[in-house]
């Protein structure tokens, strides 16, 4: 099967073609990557045509740095929803371990793995792997993640340690300084690993701001949903509401984060599918009213809450309105 990454990952190339008054559209056509890609992130494109849109933008605007310059306009957003499970861990560390166990979601040709004592006792390295063929033209894809992942780290530590090595397993192809602004640091060539190696205790250093609980709803969701492989727009959007009603209260920014979208993406993938998220979260709150009027011995008040309503009042209406009866009525009925 040829490796696949989300559309997503192409927003920086498209926003460093904008900047330079060159028009993305023709470029993907030549590579065979559907235009849908710039509209849809969740689409799933191929890795190598990825590749090679990268390497004919360097050729034709002369761009020796083009993935060190495209990293610059992107942030760790670009993961969609393995961002939201990353940035809410509880340590630096933490975060590096979900992206090496959840990074396939975002391509099935990228791998992160986390190495104790590597370089020397006392680092760690964390190494990339690009699965792709070697002998094909990588070195701008290459250069772009591995950015990407030093970024990360720099957001995610809220700056990087004073000590760190990098390398990189092909040939230097641009100014040795352009890597050093880009890393903060003098960059290994033709080394054997594509890594980022660091002290030990900076994977240590706790994640400012992070939520436990966005934390484990994320990786709930990362679980159930890829488990099988990629789920529909409305697919996606049932398994949060599911899992997580109470604590999103049916809204659509909170869901749209949760599955690394922007609001207004999620609502046109659901239009796509002919779906309206409003009608999901009322299907969603039907459900699970019924369920815990009839199958548990919570008060009614706090059924409400449960499924993200505002009061009682509101469940009263909401069961009229589903059911024809009050949600006392329902829960003696189903008694």
């Amino acid at each position: 099967m040829p490796s696949l990454i989300r559309a997503g990952g192409l927003r920086g190339i498209a926003d460093f073609l904008r900047d330079c008054g060159v028009a993305i559209e023709p470029l993907l056509d030549r590579v065979q990557i559907p235009r849908q890609a710039l509209e849809d992130e969740e689409l799933r494109v191929s890795l190598l045509a990825c590749c090679d849109l990268l390497e004919r933008v360097a050729v034709q605007l002369q761009c020796a740095d083009l993935g060190l310059q495209i990293a610059q306009r992107q942030s760790i957003e670009i993961l969609g929803p393995l961002a939201i499970a990353m940035q809410n861990a509880a340590t630096v560390g933490e975060a590096m371990q979900v992206a090496s166990r959840f990074l396939h979601i975002h391509s099935s040709g990228m791998r992160v793995t986390v190495h104790e004592n590597v370089p020397q006792p006392g680092w760690s390295s964390l190494r990339f792997v690009l699965m792709t063929p070697s002998w094909l033209p990588r070195r701008h894809m290459l250069e772009l993640c591995l950015a990407d992942l030093h970024h990360f780290l720099v957001f995610l530590g809220q700056g990087m340690p004073a000590q760190q090595q990098v390398s990189l397993s092909h040939a230097r192809g641009a100014p040795m300084a352009r890597y050093v602004q880009a890393f903060g640091c003098a960059v290994e060539f033709e080394a054997l690993h594509t890594q980022i190696s660091v002290p030990t205790t900076f994977l240590h250093k706790s994640i400012h701001g992070s939520v436990d609980a966005l934390h484990r709803i994320s990786l709930d969701y990362l679980r159930l949903a890829y488990a099988g492989g990629a789920q529909t727009a409305r697919e996606q959007v049932e398994e949060i509401l599911r899992r997580a009603l109470s604590s999103t209260r049916g809204k659509l920014d909170v869901v749209a984060r949760l599955l690394g979208q922007h609001p207004r993406t999620l609502q046109r993938r659901l239009e796509q599918e002919g779906a309206v998220f409003t009608g999901l979260v009322d299907a969603a709150r039907r459900d699970q009213a019924l369920r815990w009027l009839t199958e548990s011995d919570v008060p009614i008040a706090h059924v409400a809450e449960i499924i993200g309503l505002s009061d009682q009042a509101v469940l009263t209406r909401s069961c009229k309105r589903w059911f024809g009866q009050t949600p006392k009525q329902v829960r003696m009925q189903g008694g």
